[in-house]
């Protein structure tokens, strides 16, 4: 679960330009509610998560 959610941190964090120990609740939420727009809109292939 661990190394699973590191691979997230690591995308929020370098399109955030910040440390993964510096990111917030509210950046993360953010970046899974913009990755989710962009699947909607522009399907699965554009968004980072491959769900």
């Amino acid at each position: 679960m661990v190394i699973a959610s590191l691979w997230h941190e690591r995308q929020i964090a370098t399109e955030a330009e910040s440390a993964i120990k510096q990111l917030t609740v509210k950046q993360v939420v953010a970046w899974f509610e913009k990755d989710g727009k962009i699947r909607r809109e522009q399907g699965t292939d554009a968004a980072f998560l491959d769900l």
